[in-house]
């Protein structure tokens, strides 16, 4: 008795940027259709999604789990609808092959254990390559011609843009100018991509934003309406829209390139003080949360000291409250007028943060002990907010948010914590000092918590 042939199907596509495998259900028609025409049996269906053939496919592909079938014998001829659908590698080719497997398509059927049935497969994966090839070099002129006509080239929708790139999607363009605003005060890229998830955006692949990806659109001078060039790295003037312009660009693409200012947490905290506060004891920026043993939130550095957690927080909120709730704040932290030496600003704003920067060797070489560096830092930060809230447009910080609000009190508690410590960190350097002895830390006295305002 002649066993029935095994057969399996390989479906793949090049590009799925929404996810939904148009073309996948045609060809799943088509290479069924083909199996029941020859009385074969359908044991395994392998499907790729925005996967191209021009390119190795890794263990995580079907193509792959496929390959272990075959080696295994799990099936006797696999099915696709074209060569290339299937391949447009030789090297593809030769894995079939030492697989010991046939192809069927649409096209004909090839047995690959004979010499007549390699020679062809090795003919139809060179003329396939071929075509992907030519293909490619047209879609790089057409990338080029585009470039030299000041038009965006990703071939895939971008967040902000429309699908061809010429006008803006006003709900994603505001979401990246708030993000902008959001980085440079502070927030980290992991609450930026949270928000922009939570808002229903997705990248140009169709996954949610991580921290890479957050990078990735910041970090693009397309949202300046610039366009890089690929050879020299300068940018250029494009013909499409911009978001934000390219002093607010350019802020955050300086700040992206220095990981030491980039808060990149994936977690989003929960008190004001945790990593922001100063011990006034150590003079380091080393207060950390923990917990008592009956679960009581406190603050921490070492056996420095040892403070309430909520309380600490309550006091400095409502510091920030009454101070943005003064009649001066919202004109003390508006952005100046357009009447600037925008070149000098840029220029003074990379002294600046050299010196920032300098500061923690000072510090170790004993040239500065930890009140000066903390006084001398808090006035370069602060030299450095006003050089970014003057070169930036639009409100250049959250901090001016809440001050311009009708309700300073409800704004704030309507922050999140990543939002609360921004606003603080801009307004304020803050030192735990150590309580009497005895204390134990469970008591609260506002008078062990240091302000040096920024403003």
């Amino acid at each position: 008795m002649v066993s029935m042939t095994k057969a399996a199907t390989y479906l793949r596509i090049s590009s799925d940027p929404t996810g939904q495998q148009f073309g996948i259900g045609t060809q799943r028609k088509h290479t069924t259709a083909l199996v029941e025409a020859r009385g074969w049996q359908l044991v395994e269906e392998y499907s790729d999604n925005d996967t191209s053939a021009s390119k190795e496919r890794g263990p995580g592909t079907a193509w792959a789990r496929m390959l272990n079938d075959a080696k295994a014998g799990k099936f006797d001829v696999v099915v696709a609808v074209d060569m290339d659908r299937l391949l447009r590698r030789t090297q593809d080719l030769v894995t079939l092959i030492e697989a010991g497997v046939k192809i069927a398509t649409a096209d004909g059927e090839l047995d690959l254990s004979t010499a007549d049935g390699e020679f062809r497969g090795s003919m139809l994966a060179a003329i396939a390559r071929f075509e992907a090839s030519r293909k490619r070099e047209r879609q790089m002129r057409a990338y080029q011609q585009r470039r030299e006509q000041g038009m965006l080239v990703n071939p895939r929708k971008v967040l902000g843009y429309s699908a061809d790139g010429s006008d803006l999607v006003e709900d994603e363009a505001d979401a990246i100018r708030r993000a902008y605003t959001d980085f440079l005060a502070g927030v980290s890229l992991g609450q930026i991509a949270r928000d922009w998830n939570a808002q229903g955006f997705a990248t140009s692949r169709g996954n949610p934003f991580r921290v890479a990806s957050v990078r990735y659109v910041l970090s693009s001078p397309r949202n300046a309406g610039m366009i890089l060039h690929h050879e020299s790295g300068n940018v250029y003037p494009g013909s499409f829209p911009a978001i934000v312009s390219e002093d607010t660009w350019r802020a955050a693409a300086d700040k992206l390139r220095d990981p030491a200012r980039i808060s990149h947490s994936g977690t989003q905290p929960r008190w004001l003080l945790s990593g922001q506060a100063w011990c006034g004891r150590c003079g380091e920026r080393k207060i950390k949360i923990g917990a008592t043993d009956n679960g009581v939130r406190k603050y921490r550095c070492g056996s420095h000291l040892s403070r309430l957690a909520e309380p600490t927080d309550e006091y400095i909120s409502e510091l920030v409250i009454a101070r943005l709730s003064e009649p001066d704040a919202v004109e003390l932290f508006a952005p100046d007028g357009d009447d600037i030496d925008r070149e000098a600003l840029r220029d003074e704003r990379v002294t600046v943060q050299a010196r920032m920067d300098g500061l923690a060797g000072l510090y170790a070489d004993g040239v500065l002990d930890g009140d000066s560096v903390r006084s001398t830092s808090a006035a370069l930060r602060k030299r450095l907010n006003e050089i970014d809230s003057t070169l930036t447009e639009g409100p250049s910080s959250i901090l001016e948010d809440v001050a311009s609000a009708d309700d300073v009190r409800a704004v704030w508690d309507g922050l999140d914590a990543v939002r609360r410590r921004a606003v603080m960190d801009a307004l304020m350097e803050v030192t735990l000092l150590p309580v009497g002895r005895g204390r134990g830390g469970f008591g609260f006295d506002y008078r062990t918590i240091h302000v040096e305002w920024k403003e």
